[in-house]
């Protein structure tokens, strides 16, 4: 285990487990204040499977931006105020903050949320 690497346990209702890590070193200041955040339990917002979204109170700005992400990256975005989980490569039209990733064989089950469906986040 290290300490620039979080792991942690994403639940879709409780049913569906899918591991993933925060990467301290992609945004530091931003991974920080998530960690306080956590646990986080909120509804998610599917983009055509382009990629998913949670809510988080967070006020924090741009750190480190980026706007063009891959398959399985998961990303802040200061201005909506949420956690985005990229479900394939896409290019994304404001600049996020890149936190970590989500395991890629385990994509396919993010890709089936639906309107109501709560996403857990909590570290392992």
């Amino acid at each position: 285990m290290s300490v620039s690497r979080i792991p942690i346990l994403l639940s879709i209702n409780n049913v569906i487990d899918i591991e993933g890590e925060l990467v301290r070193h992609l945004s530091p200041l931003t991974i920080k204040k998530i960690l306080g955040c956590l646990p986080i339990s909120q509804l998610v917002i599917n983009f055509q499977n382009k990629y998913i979204q949670v809510s988080i109170e967070l006020n924090i700005g741009i750190e480190k931006p980026k706007n063009i992400f891959k398959k399985g990256d998961i990303a802040f975005s200061p201005i909506s105020n949420s956690i985005c989980i990229f479900l394939n490569d896409y290019y994304h039209n404001n600049q996020l903050n890149h936190i970590g990733f989500v395991k890629n064989d385990d994509l396919e089950k993010l890709k089936k949320t639906k309107a109501g469906d709560i996403l857990n986040i909590r570290r392992i």
